[in-house]
């Protein structure tokens, strides 16, 4: 029986969950949920101190049912489609789990509840306002700044600013107390006042400058120091930008919002290298030069809409575009949330990449990401049916090879390639499947799956497809089995 009702009411980062009423609102804007999709999301609420293993989720969110795997990964897909991808975690071979953190009960405002960071010691950084940022929204998680000033008055004005601006904030008086606070915590952004005791803002710049993990947290200095010279050492010892107080507040929400986003951009790539470099060095992954790229043996992908031409046709430039850009949400949502990594993006067609480890788990991460690709694709042609609307089919192939990758480029525009012979197979098997909208995989990737997969030959493969792809295997059902 489902226990949803015990779900805690709430916020959540940018959401509010009232169960007992079915209610669900995003930036205060109610959201219409489908009955199992609320169900889920409750389901994980109320369980957000742990993963949730699936047939947990599914025996509360469709009690006494017989359902498949991919039932639940199209209600987790549309969750994240409104709470974004980081909102719900996926732990491989054990579950989910709701990463959003508790804001504030119902009935509390958020001015009421940013004081509290100064009845605390201010030794310890502690919440100024608990809501998610709207600017992180894309990012799919909070994000939370650091303000280290010793004047009480302007750390209460900037906490504030920033709290007013929907960030979440913590407040130290000093540059050791900062330090402190930035190596045992995760902090997003630090705005650091120059003198301050103890410890003041130039040193802890020169500190920071030697110390790779505290450089990814970028620094904006705001001091009342005059002259191009206090600027100038900031910006040499490595700050991002400097404001002069009293800190206009215009100024401050573009310059918080440039910040952040790079640091979004940087901890993309970071988190890239180290998913498919992971014997890259700590070094190369932090900073600005280039990858040396590594070989590794992984399980390419590469999907495309067929039958875009016609629909374009039919319907408007911006229909077109907007349609294309929900498909593209679903299908790069499907590949982050199995451990995959898109390496090329063309509107209608992706290509990624799974796994750097053993060939079979790279394969049935590239096998589930395919399938729920598969089901998010129904999903949404069935709303476009149910609107009168075309639908495009969905084409994709699997090949399993050893690849180069890293980045390449040129020193202004860098991006992350995948070169090798099982890449130009996944690409060839998408365009054999093409309009019949087929999932076809090579020999390599039907070995590694070991049994998991049901597939049959591909009649007339060895015709319509390069003699070099070898044997093509189609993939028969839309569902594998957990064990060979």
């Amino acid at each position: 029986m489902s226990d949803v009702g015990h779900a805690p009411d709430g916020r959540f980062g940018r959401v509010e969950l009232v169960a007992a009423e079915r209610r669900f609102a995003v930036d205060g804007v109610p959201v219409a949920l489908g009955s199992r999709a609320f169900d889920l999301l409750a389901a994980l609420v109320a369980r957000r101190d742990r993963v949730v293993g699936k047939d947990e989720l599914i025996e509360v969110v469709w009690p006494g049912l017989v359902v498949e795997d991919n039932n639940l990964q199209v209600q987790i897909s549309a969750l994240r489609k409104v709470l974004g991808a980081a909102a719900i975690a996926t732990v491989p071979g054990r579950g989910y789990q709701f990463t959003v953190a508790a804001a504030a009960p119902i009935g509390t405002s958020w001015a009421a509840a940013w004081p509290a960071a100064e009845t605390q010691s201010p030794a310890t950084p502690t919440v100024a306002s608990a809501r998610a940022s709207a600017s992180a929204a894309t990012s799919g998680r909070r994000c939370r700044l650091l303000v280290a000033d010793d004047n009480k008055v302007n750390r209460l004005l900037l906490c504030r600013s920033l709290a007013l601006l929907e960030h979440e904030v913590a407040s130290v008086e000093n540059g050791r107390q900062a330090l402190a606070a930035l190596r045992s915590e995760r902090f997003d952004l630090l705005l650091l006042d120059l003198q301050m005791p103890e410890l003041d803002g130039f040193a802890v710049l020169e500190e920071r400058s030697t110390d790779a993990a505290l450089q990814a947290v970028p620094v904006i200095v705001t001091s009342s120091l005059e002259g191009a010279a206090a600027v100038a050492r900031c910006i040499e010892l490595g700050a991002d930008d400097f404001l002069h107080k009293p800190v206009n507040p215009m100024l401050l929400k573009a310059r918080v919002e440039a910040s952040l986003e790079r640091k979004q951009l940087r901890d993309r790539e970071r988190g890239l290298l180290a998913r498919l470099l992971p014997d890259l060095p700590a070094h190369l992954r932090q900073g600005g030069a280039a990858a040396d790229g590594q070989r590794v043996t992984a399980t390419l992908m590469a999907a495309r809409l067929g039958g875009i031409e016609p629909l374009a046709a039919a319907e408007t430039p911006a229909a077109t575009l907007d349609m294309l850009g929900s498909w593209s949400t679903l299908m790069v949502d499907a590949v982050e949330a199995h451990g995959g990594w898109v390496h090329q993006f063309a509107g209608d067609g992706v290509a990624a990449a799974f796994g750097t480890g053993a060939p079979a788990d790279a394969a049935l991460q590239a096998l589930e990401a395919a399938l729920e690709m598969r089901a998010l694709g129904d999903q949404f042609n069935g709303e476009r049916g149910a609107a009168g609307r075309p639908a495009p089919t969905l084409a994709i192939g699997l090949a399993t090879g050893t690849v180069t990758i890293g980045y390449g480029g040129t020193q202004h525009r860098a991006a992350l390639v995948c070169v090798g012979a099982a890449a130009q197979r996944a690409a060839r098997l998408e365009a054999l499947a093409g309009a019949a909208g087929e999932t076809l995989i090579d020999e390599a990737t039907r070995a590694a799956l070991a049994g998991r997969a049901d597939t049959e030959p591909r009649a007339g493969a060895d015709i319509l497809s390069p003699a070099d792809i070898g044997p093509v295997h189609a993939l028969r059902v839309r569902r594998f089995r957990s064990e060979p």
